[in-house]
């Protein structure tokens, strides 16, 4: 089976630059119309997040995130076998470089917080550009398949942390030594393994590694994302995070990366991966949001 998809996935990688985006576009009513839980959960998070806007102002917004849904699939195939140094080309500038310069170069560590928006994917090989960056990563659970994905995603000469015990461990002490390292903030952790905290004004069950990562090791937190343009270019924004985020009390600081993730969203709400059941688990007693 894994040899079935890279052979797909090699196949994409012949089309154009431009390709994934221009069939996105035409294939992303398709690909809606037959994803209704995605669909579903994407109405109700917008309801959620966007109250102030008009039903078709959501409408428009659901149309677009299929679009870029089916984008981040579609260059699947370009981001594992195309050359790092021709993917890294088709970026059209960072926003705030002399931010993630300046911090990098302070010797205190930094934690990038790269949330699912745009071109994730892509993202992470772009990161690679930089010295001693680290990608946490969640194992999946087919050995074959995280063989695969680490073959392609460390060729650009990422460190590839897992998201285990040994993993954190790993992650701490390449922080503690002046290095950076990216995590995904948005990923939704097992009750009883994270704290609720405000998103977009609603409690969401949000991970505590990020807060604790900061407390012990006073690193130096930023937010960054890859904004999917036209004609298969990108923009990479690296974005400061709100001070709070150092604070000792872990609800003031999650409320910090959650409002950090707010802010990444708001570069192009459209590209952000609204499909994601974030609010899957509430708080004790209240109904299942998305029934």
């Amino acid at each position: 089976m894994i040899y079935i998809a890279k052979f797909v996935l090699w196949l994409l990688s012949l089309m154009p630059a431009a390709m994934p985006y221009h069939l996105a576009g035409k294939g992303a009513g398709l690909w809606m119309r037959f994803s209704p839980v995605k669909r579903h959960t994407t109405i109700r998070n917008l309801e959620r997040c966007y109250p102030h806007k008009s039903p078709d102002e959501r409408d428009q917004i659901l149309r677009e995130s299929f679009h870029h849904y089916l984008c981040n699939v579609l260059e699947t195939g370009h981001n594992w076998f195309w050359p790092v140094e021709r993917l890294q080309a088709r970026c059209d500038g960072m926003t705030n470089e002399k931010l993630v310069l300046d911090s990098l170069a302070s010797g205190r560590g930094v934690v990038v917080l790269a949330p699912h928006f745009g071109a994730w994917e892509y993202l992470g090989m772009y990161l690679q550009k930089f010295p001693d960056i680290a990608i946490l990563y969640k194992p999946p659970s087919n050995p074959g398949l995280e063989k695969a994905l680490l073959s392609k995603r460390r060729r650009g000469g990422a460190n590839m942390i897992p998201a285990t015990a040994s993993g954190l461990r790993q992650l701490y002490a390449h922080i503690r030594a002046g290095k950076g390292a990216g995590v995904l903030p948005d990923q939704q952790p097992k009750r009883g393994k994270g704290q609720f905290a405000p998103f977009f004004g609603y409690p969401a069950l949000s991970m505590v590694l990020v807060p604790r990562l900061v407390q012990r090791t006073n690193c130096i937190v930023l937010a960054c994302v890859c904004e999917r343009l036209e004609g298969g270019r990108y923009k990479v924004h690296f974005l400061p995070v709100d001070d709070d985020i150092h604070s000792e009390d872990m609800i003031t600081s999650l409320t910090a990366m959650n409002s950090a993730i707010e802010d990444c969203i708001a570069i192009n709400p459209p590209q952000y991966l609204w499909s994601y059941r974030r609010f899957k688990t509430q708080p004790e007693g209240e109904p299942d949001f998305y029934a």
